[in-house]
């Protein structure tokens, strides 16, 4: 038989699946390809979440979720939009306001980031780089919410304020130091560590008897003592140095007994060094209930919510941010009733070069103020 013959009737075979044998050749021809050959992906679409929007909540969720009322928040985002609005709206760019109301939640609950983002409709990397640039724009208003009476007329004010309270007469301002946990760098770990093994930031505020914040240091770590702090800080100087006359600070028996500092006598012995400690602690109470709300408050900066995760630095603009919120919610008449008992140390610490001239201001004031009872 003639071979052509033959392999044209093979190509012919009615018995043969031809179908079959093609999609074969073709697995095969696939399966022998380079592995580094894929097929194309074809792009995916963008999917944009829902983004915060204020005018969609009540007033008491804005309250409870951010701690401030819907005209303080707008009137805050008015004060810094220039450093936080989009310079573009293409790509679906974040509102400014939309960063504020994300970095008011973090500070008012103290939430991871992520879960941040998954309410606020952004990742956590965007929350990240959003608590840096609002934190930043924030600092910049601290001057005109946070600022020691200095004219007369306020200073006047403020003493009468303090005076209402148990009669100390010349009170500009209640003084103390609150530790707020950290998580130290590992290269400066000792220097955090405060009296409780525990570390912080050791945060000096002086608040006035409405408790708003006078004052406010943050800088310094956890290892540093109150007196110390006072003692290198721009308002101890000026007391120091004479700059703010005519009125006293009221402090703890941690602080060294000062012409222009008040503090409570170790061992009263007359009726009227007890009726001066009762003065003195009544009225030194309103700088523990002012950390009592703050912390309340800005739950970041209680230790319920525990360490926050960020650097010394980063720490400080977070509780000097909060203590300028403190005082545009109080402002706004967002009070929140927490009585917090006062921490009272009245243990004897008279030292420093002051301490005589302090003391001798002390027994004046006792004598003038406390030796016989007032009756209201």
């Amino acid at each position: 038989m003639d071979g052509g013959f033959f392999l044209a009737q093979l190509d012919f075979f009615p018995a043969m699946d031809y179908d079959h044998m093609q999609e074969q050749e073709v697995t095969e021809t696939i399966v022998q390809h380079p592995v580094h050959v894929r097929p194309r992906r074809l792009p995916l679409p963008r999917v944009f979440r829902q983004r915060l929007v204020l005018e969609h909540m009540s007033d008491r969720k804005i309250v409870d979720d951010y701690r401030l009322t819907r005209t303080a928040i707008y009137q805050l985002y008015h004060e810094i939009r220039d450093d936080i609005d989009p310079t573009t709206h293409r790509s679906h760019a974040v509102p400014g306001l939309a960063k504020l109301l994300t970095v008011l939640q973090f500070l008012a609950t103290g939430t991871f980031q992520h879960v941040l983002g998954g309410n606020s409709g952004v990742d956590q990397a965007t929350v990240s780089r959003h608590l840096s640039q609002v934190l930043h724009a924030l600092k910049k208003c601290v001057r005109q919410h946070i600022a020691f009476p200095t004219g007369e007329e306020e200073q006047r004010r403020v003493k009468q304020d303090f005076y209402k309270i148990a009669r100390l007469p010349n009170v500009l301002g209640a003084i103390d130091c609150t530790h707020v946990a950290l998580t130290p760098p590992a290269d400066r770990e000792m220097q955090y560590r405060n009296r409780k093994m525990g570390h912080s930031l050791n945060v000096q505020v002086v608040c006035d008897a409405n408790l708003r914040i006078r004052d406010v240091v943050t800088r310094f770590p956890g290892s540093c003592h109150d007196s110390y702090i006072l003692s290198n800080s721009a308002l101890g100087r000026k007391f120091a140095e004479g700059q703010i006359q005519n009125g006293w600070l009221l402090g703890d028996a941690g602080y060294g007994s000062k012409t222009w500092l008040l503090t409570p006598l170790a061992v009263p012995r007359s009726d009227a060094e007890k009726r001066y400690n009762e003065a003195h602690i009544a009225t030194r109470c309103t700088i523990e209930r002012t950390f009592g709300v703050l912390k309340s408050r800005f739950r970041c900066l209680h230790i319920s919510g525990g360490s926050l995760q960020y650097s010394p630095e980063k720490v400080a603009d977070i509780v000097l941010v909060c203590c300028m919120l403190h005082n545009i919610a109080l402002k706004h008449h967002l009070d929140i009733d927490i009585v917090v008992p006062p921490e009272v140390d009245i243990a004897s610490s008279d030292r420093g070069t002051d301490a005589s001239k302090g003391n001798a201001v002390r027994r004046k004031v006792i004598h003038d103020f406390f030796s016989e009872p007032r009756h209201p």
